[in-house]
């Protein structure tokens, strides 16, 4: 039980998962885990490297050339093809690029060691997928019948399957972007709008100031407190929505970014690893609606109210003083 609650717990932020996709290295990682590694593996030219061990592609010896020639060293290998098992450098490459005898062999980044691309049972590279129990096999796993009514691929299939699925998710993460940078262009120029309504609200307050006196003017004061309140709130509210849509546009944008990595990578192994690792999650990320702000719209009868309130104030306290100017003279 302990060793089965181990092997779903991610090795880097230490969360439990349903189910576990563990590399070539043995290491298991959440979803949320899985794409924050693949991120950063383009600054490496895509040679993916476990989080915790840092286990990855070293340098591979040509299989075909001398191991010492006469020119020196010999030189490094370009592609492993999985059908040949063998490593080759550019030159040996070339007629598994140009003749159609190869066409079907499955070329990945140089592996060192096939040991786990290998089936235990039988020794031999795997080749195909099993879709119902997401599992690798081999020709003589098929052959021996254990697979007979499952849904079973060859990797190059699989790849394709679901480089096209990565297509139509990258595809909604673009769409999604598109979708903020309009609600932000909408919303950007919030800060002149509101500042050309308070610059015509004033003047409006500045006639007023220029027909009273100094009781007068305590009143524009007060009105123009109102109505910036009201706009500052509207301001602030505007910017919170900008913040929310543009975490949501972070969020895609690293989706984006994680979903064309995945397009351009050449071993199924690690492209199947990582997809299934986290297609739950990041077909939820995707689905889930950008954030849309409410309609902006400014509470005019509320400072209206206010500003009769103010407006009734100012009254009464000049009919006090001219009744107490009255009082004065009569006595």
């Amino acid at each position: 039980m302990a060793a089965l609650e181990e092997e779903l717990t991610c090795s880097v932020c230490r969360d439990s998962f349903s189910q576990a996709h563990p590399l070539p290295c043995g290491h298991s990682f959440c979803p949320a885990c899985i794409r924050e590694a693949w991120i950063p593996q383009e600054e490496r030219k895509g040679c993916f490297t476990c989080p915790q061990c840092q286990e990855e592609h070293g340098e591979v010896l040509c299989d075909c050339c001398p191991l010492q020639g006469e020119d020196g060293p010999s030189p490094m290998a370009v592609k492993t093809c999985l059908r040949c098992e063998v490593s080759l450098c550019a030159d040996h490459l070339r007629p598994h690029l140009e003749r159609p005898a190869f066409s079907s062999h499955l070329l990945v980044e140089p592996l060192g060691d096939l040991s786990q691309r290998r089936c235990p049972a039988h020794l031999e590279v795997f080749r195909y997928y099993c879709v119902d129990e997401r599992v690798y096999v081999c020709g003589d796993c098929l052959l021996e019948g254990g697979h007979t009514l499952h849904k079973v691929k060859p990797l190059k299939k699989v790849e394709e399957d679901l480089k096209i699925i990565l297509q139509n998710l990258l595809s909604k993460a673009e769409k999604k972007l598109k979708e903020g940078e309009k609600v932000l262009k909408e919303h950007e120029n919030i800060d002149s709008v509101m500042a050309d309504s308070l610059k015509q609200d004033n003047s409006q307050v500045e006639r007023l100031d220029t027909d009273l006196q100094v009781q007068v003017k305590r009143l524009v004061l007060a009105l123009k407190e109102i109505t910036k309140k009201e706009r500052q709130q509207i301001i602030e509210r505007v910017q919170q929505d900008c913040v929310r849509v543009k975490d949501d546009m972070s969020q895609t944008v690293k989706i984006q970014h994680y979903l064309n990595l995945l397009l351009a990578e050449t071993d199924p192994f690690l492209l199947i690893w990582a997809f299934q690792s986290d297609d739950t999650k990041l077909l939820a990320d995707l689905n889930c609606p950008l954030f849309l702000p409410e309609p902006i719209c400014m509470d005019r009868k509320h400072i209206i109210e206010d500003i009769e309130s103010k407006y009734r104030e100012f009254i009464t306290a000049t009919l006090r003083c001219l009744s107490e100017l009255k009082k004065e003279l009569c006595e």
